[in-house]
């Protein structure tokens, strides 16, 4: 998939790491081109939106994301622990995307019982979810659950609202 990100230069990754405190992951990372478009086209909304509503806090580390699986007995998605070493909390555009680190994850919903939440995204009450059971990620809405193949196709989708 061809990104506006695809062109960006060293000088260029620089001043968006700047912008948001943050460092971009490196090319090993599965997530890496989803994560670069997106920090591209929240530095071009930047002076919209403002820091309060884009913002990235450090990568989770890996000590951080065992001891949350081991606590909770639950296995992360790879996937979506390739973002959360990126950012263990971010919001994205306001309410249009927000992830949640692993210690503000909810675990115990009585509605979704198979179901650890994760976030939120477009900011009409949309979650987004992991199944404890499988690893899928899902994404809710309104009593419907669209189930993706990755964390990579949920980004591919968030991108293409943008």
């Amino acid at each position: 998939m061809a990104y506006k990100s695809d062109n960006l230069n060293i000088e260029q990754i620089e001043e968006i790491e700047s912008l948001f405190n943050i460092k971009l992951p490196t090319q090993s990372n599965s997530l890496y081109d989803e994560i670069k478009e997106i920090l591209y086209w929240s530095k071009y909304y930047f002076p919209e939106y403002g820091k309060r509503a884009i913002w990235f806090q450090p990568a989770a580390t890996e000590e951080e994301l065992t001891e949350w699986e081991q606590s909770n007995n639950i296995t992360i998605p790879s996937s979506y622990k390739d973002w959360l070493r990126f950012s263990c909390s971010s919001q994205i555009l306001d309410c249009h995307a927000g992830f949640n680190s692993p210690k503000d994850f909810e675990v115990h919903n009585a509605y979704l019982p198979d179901l650890v939440i994760i976030g939120w995204i477009i900011g009409d009450g949309e979650i987004l979810c992991f199944s404890k059971s499988t690893g899928e990620i899902v994404r809710y809405f309104d009593g419907k659950m669209q189930v993706l193949d990755n964390m990579k196709s949920l980004l591919q989708h968030f991108i293409s609202l943008i």
